[in-house]
């Protein structure tokens, strides 16, 4: 008895060393206007395409609002741990402005997905791809909505995603009138768990050996292939990074300037003197301990 009580007892404590919260759900910034491109006005959050706007009252309350139209689509996001199988309930509120109408032959939406690799620059660049992220709730905008509306949905992720993202689309008719634009305003953005679908049985592996969880296992660097003088993200669990080193195949290191994001998420430009190769990233942590792992600079 003893002893089933303390394997519930560590599975309970494994399950809880991914507790987390969302950080700045309500989206608090300290600037109004373009507000999400680095560095961000808003805690936490950062810019994946296009200048996504800050609106409201600094001292009362702001929100996000991305836009779409035949110039581009824009997208916030945020770090957040999604863990496969476990249920998440995701709350929010959205408010659409559209001057688009059935005649024109556009298609805009708004989405929000679970996904991974996205950077956080000045020139938000990421490249627009859904084919490895997950999708949590998506709109098609035909109509105004003149007051916020309250959005449930209950999301259990197939596979490990560390962004939550939000951001529109567009059928992308170069013919049509930039005047026309779609608006999908965000605020409130809460997530909470409700229960976890893993068992002490199916957390096996196929030769029936117990899975062993760490915390390790989500401190990580991303993206993997990048371009020249582009951005690659850490993510850490605890503790602080004392150095990040650039090693070619030759051996040679090269030292990088960092930014702290969040105490979870690190941020640094590739140097200009590294040029298209395969490459080392090797994070060298205050506490000896490094994450490292291979980049390829295209």
């Amino acid at each position: 008895m003893k002893r089933i009580s303390l394997t519930c007892a560590l599975f309970c404590l494994t399950l809880n060393l991914f507790a987390q919260e969302l950080v700045n759900g309500t989206l608090n910034s300290n600037c109004i206007g373009n507000g999400f491109t680095a560095p961000s006005c808003v805690s936490n959050w950062f810019a994946s395409h296009g200048s996504p706007f800050v609106q409201g009252n600094i001292t009362k309350n702001t929100w996000a609002s991305l836009s779409s139209n035949n110039e581009g689509i824009e997208g916030i996001f945020t770090h957040y741990d999604f863990i496969p199988g476990k249920n998440y309930t995701i709350s929010f509120k959205v408010k659409i402005t559209t001057t688009i109408n059935a005649v024109d032959k556009i298609l805009t939406t708004a989405n929000v997905r679970a996904t991974n690799n996205l950077t956080s620059n000045f020139n938000t660049q990421n490249s627009f791809s859904t084919n490895q992220s997950e999708l949590i709730w998506s709109k098609s905008i035909t109509k105004n909505s003149s007051n916020w509306e309250s959005i449930t949905i209950s999301f259990t992720p197939r596979k490990s995603n560390s962004q939550l993202w939000f951001y529109t689309t567009i059928n992308n008719n170069q013919n049509s009138n930039p005047e026309k634009y779609s608006q999908f305003e965000i605020d409130d953005i809460v997530i909470s768990t409700s229960g976890q679908k893993h068992t002490v049985a199916s957390l096996k592996n196929e030769s029936n050996s117990p899975l062993t969880v760490t915390t390790r296992d989500l401190e990580y660097i991303f993206p993997d292939t990048v371009e020249k003088n582009d951005y690659v993200n850490v993510r850490i669990n605890s503790g602080e990074v004392d150095e990040i080193q650039i090693i070619d195949l030759a051996g040679n290191t090269f030292k990088s300037d960092f930014r702290v994001l969040s105490k979870n998420y690190l941020s640094l430009q590739l140097r200009k003197d590294l040029y298209e190769g395969n490459y080392i990233v090797k994070v060298i942590k205050k506490d000896n301990s490094t994450i490292v792992q291979n980049l390829t600079i295209k």
